[in-house]
């Protein structure tokens, strides 16, 4: 697969994607649309879409984006609209596709709007204007397009603080496989860019990584939809094909939750196998195979398909699904997720929308194209009644049908009401667009593999890898893609076309590296973390240059429940789990509170807090230092994940009040872990943070030992408090091992200092 052609000077390969990249603080295409610089490079793509696209056809796009008057009468020229996924790229090979072909030794992409041949628009254009000169220059440049190289761009990221390799491998570490870097890792990473990339591709092969990359896929699929309550994914089923699922009912109330739990992950269990193994991410559509479990084979059985004693909800094995109907077996011609079963009813189809809903989801989820935004147009609810078949007839309606319908078709053997039933005698609509994809119709032989066809299709569209890394960017930042700035008026319009072209550069480069290493996805992730989108931590504002041009880089992205339940746990060592059933509150109470889905009626993500959020932080800082502080003075100092370097028994002051220096240097020196360990911070003993922090330490004390002498407490820690239990697994400690109580007043004052730790919105955002 060839991607479409990207200015070359914009980029210099994944490998070295963190610096050299952009020139933003000055403005990326400053000079670029004036010919007579000849200092600078302005390559063939550069060109067109400063002097074409956006001046000399820019009164074409009225009438031949989608939906113009252009497209209605079926022009075969069309400019896509910035909305389009590598809208540049596509109408530059349109152009070159109009200009190769000539009226009386005239390029039709001149012939046409001056009048020479019909055009349906008249004569928009004269020959000796300043637009026909710029077209005409093109024109030139089709054959032999202008490249440019490298030389002249910034060996750094101008006004821009990235984060250190080790900054950037703990906050890696942390979003992917949910731990801290270990020290040799951290020791490894100084060597700089290929070495975190190495570590990166380590941390892409632990399990944690795919409990990680199944919830990114989710907040996009929403199959955990079906998790809301047992038995709600396999009761979806159709038991005429699948009988065991008519039995699931009488199974133990344990095996029905984790059979239930793998049919609704089956399709987040393909992706995941296809990332392991590091298959083709295009197998995700292409996949002619369905990954199955010892939990899933049980309600499916399918034919040849088993597994031996001990087998996991891991053990994950290749199969064909089979349906029954009236009698008759056959094989599901599996087309990766789009032929799931959960998938299939997630994005469920009914008689009159006829699969248009799906073809919606796949242009949307495959393709990153929002239908919707393509050709957005005020429809007139009488003008249809004017058309026998509106959605072919009436222009209005044609120009998403003829993409959405065509699409529709891939679904055609699929149920209208098992929304998961394949039946291959299944007819479809004759007043529809005929099944196909892109312009290319698919041939009635292969409508009994229609979704496979279409699949093959969209795998091998350059869409589809725009569309990876869109998805693998959201996933990471939490923020969307640059939208192409299309209001010349805006007073940021230039800050945020350089911005976008940036940016566009980077995912470009990302992409064509994802198709040489034959569509892996971790190469995506890798190439996004080691980016400065994942690195840029600070921005120094440089003469002239806007805030908008630095507005998608860098951190301050909320953790989302999941991500910041692990990161408790990696920080302290302790997960905050209900006792009942050790059930993480961030992942189960306060999860909808906090911000998160629930895949039905709450699909998106909160990304910034409010203020029951910040309760929720306020009521976790409290109770994660309440639970973990004494149960790890319970154990040797060298095993102490928070507190290695202190005792309970340093205290700031001697009896008679005077400060005893020992123990004040041991308790700052912890406080120096602490801010390492829970903020990734590395601080000096005489930081004024540092500081800040013992006093914090020294008042809750210096108050808590008053408070003892004059009786208004007493040396007992409130039970929650008491370090009794793991709190991992809530299984009592051995008695001489405890900490009930606090004499010193010692583990409420070092309490005090993790909940302003785990309070601070270095904790609460990446």
């Amino acid at each position: 697969m060839t991607l479409p052609r990207r200015n070359p000077r914009l980029t210099r390969g994944v490998a070295t994607v963190t610096l050299g990249l952009f020139g933003l603080a000055g403005g990326l295409f400053s000079g670029c649309g004036d010919s007579s610089d000849e200092d600078s490079c302005v390559s063939t793509r550069e060109y067109f879409a400063n002097e074409i696209l956006g001046g000399a056809m820019k009164s074409c796009a009225g009438c031949h984006e989608p939906g113009g008057l252009a497209s209605e009468q079926f022009a075969e020229f069309r400019l896509w609209p910035a909305t389009y996924p590598g809208f540049i790229d596509e109408n530059l090979e349109n152009v070159r596709k109009m200009a190769s072909t000539e009226f009386n030794g005239v390029p039709l992409l001149l012939a046409k709007p001056t009048g020479m041949t019909d055009h349906g628009g008249g004569k928009v254009l004269s020959e000796d204007s300043e637009e026909y000169e710029k077209i005409q220059k093109l024109i030139e440049q089709l054959d032999d397009p202008e490249e440019c190289a490298d030389e002249g761009q910034g060996s750094e990221f101008e006004g821009v603080t990235l984060l250190s390799y080790e900054d950037t491998l703990r906050k890696a570490s942390l979003h992917l496989v949910g731990r801290l870097p270990t020290d040799d890792e951290l020791a490894v990473v100084a060597a700089g860019d290929t070495q975190l990339a190495l570590l990166l591709e380590g941390m892409m092969d632990e399990d944690a990584f795919f409990v990680r990359l199944e919830e990114m896929f989710n907040d996009i699929f929403l199959t955990d939809r079906y998790l809301a309550y047992t038995g709600f994914a396999v009761n979806l089923l159709d038991t005429e094909s699948w009988p065991a699922a008519a039995q699931y009912d009488l199974l133990p109330d344990d095996q029905k939750y984790v059979v239930n739990y793998a049919v609704a992950r089956e399709p987040l269990d393909l992706i995941a196998y296809i990332v392991k193994n590091d298959r083709p991410f295009t197998e995700v559509l292409t996949a002619d195979y369905m990954i199955f479990n010892p939990y899933t084979a049980a309600i499916y059985q399918p034919a040849g398909v088993s597994f031996g004693q001990g087998a996991t909800y891991s053990d994950l094995v290749e199969g064909q699904l089979s349906v029954a109907r009236e009698g008759a077996v056959y094989n599901v011609p599996h087309a990766g997720i789009l032929t799931s079963p959960m998938f299939l009813n997630r994005f469920p189809t009914t008689g009159t929308n006829r699969n248009r809903h799906r073809a919606r989801m796949v242009l949307n989820l495959f393709l990153a194209t929002d239908i919707l935004k393509i050709a957005e147009r005020p429809i007139d609810p009488a003008a249809p009644t004017n058309y026998n078949n509106p959605t072919r007839e009436d222009p209005k309606c044609a120009v998403c049908h003829s993409m959405i319908d065509p699409i529709a078709g891939g679904f055609q053997k699929y149920d209208d009401n098992d929304q998961e039933d394949y039946d291959p005698n299944k007819a479809w609509y004759t007043d529809m667009f005929t099944p196909g994809f892109n312009g290319e119709d698919m041939s009635t032989g292969d409508y009994p593999q229609a979704t496979q066809w279409l699949a093959a299709r969209v795998a091998k569209d350059p869409r589809f890898v725009i569309s990876t890394v869109y998805t693998m960017y959201r996933a990471l930042t939490g923020l969307q893609p640059l939208a192409f700035p299309t209001d010349l008026e805006d007073p940021d319009y230039k800050a945020k076309l350089s911005a976008w072209y940036a940016q566009d550069a980077l995912f470009t480069d990302i992409g064509e590296q994802f198709v040489m290493d034959d569509y892996n996805l971790k190469t995506v992730i890798s190439g996004i973390v080691r980016s400065p989108y994942f690195r840029a931590t600070d921005a120094e504002m440089l003469d002239g240059a806007a805030q908008a041009e630095y507005a998608a880089l860098g951190g301050g992205r909320l953790s989302t429940p999941e991500l910041l339940a692990r990161k408790i746990a990696a920080v302290t060592g302790a997960r905050w789990v209900r006792t009942w059933d050790l059930a993480d509150y961030m992942t189960s109470d306060y999860r909808i509170l906090y911000g998160g889905i629930d895949s039905d009626t709450i699909t998106r993500r909160l990304t910034s807090m409010n203020g029951i959020m910040a309760s929720v932080a306020w009521r976790m800082a409290n109770e994660v230092s309440c639970g973990v502080t004494a149960w790890d003075f319970t154990k040797p100092a060298e095993a102490r994940t928070l507190f290695p370097k202190v005792e309970l028994t340093d205290l700031p002051e001697g009896v008679s009040g005077d400060p005893v220096p020992d123990a004040i240097e041991r308790i700052k020196t912890n406080i120096v872990h602490l801010h390492r360990r829970v903020l990734g911070e590395e601080l000096t003993i005489d930081d004024p943070e540092i500081e800040r922090t013992y006093q914090i330490f020294y008042e809750t004390w210096k108050e808590g030992v008053g408070l003892l002498a004059g009786g208004q407490v007493n040396e007992w820690l409130d039970w929650q408090c008491q370090g009794r239990v793991d709190p991992n697994t809530q299984l009592d400690l051995p008695d001489g091992e405890k900490i009930e109580q606090d004499p010193f007043y010692t583990v409420r004052a070092w309490m005090a200092v993790m909940t302003y730790l785990l309070s601070d919105y270095k904790f609460l955002y990446e």
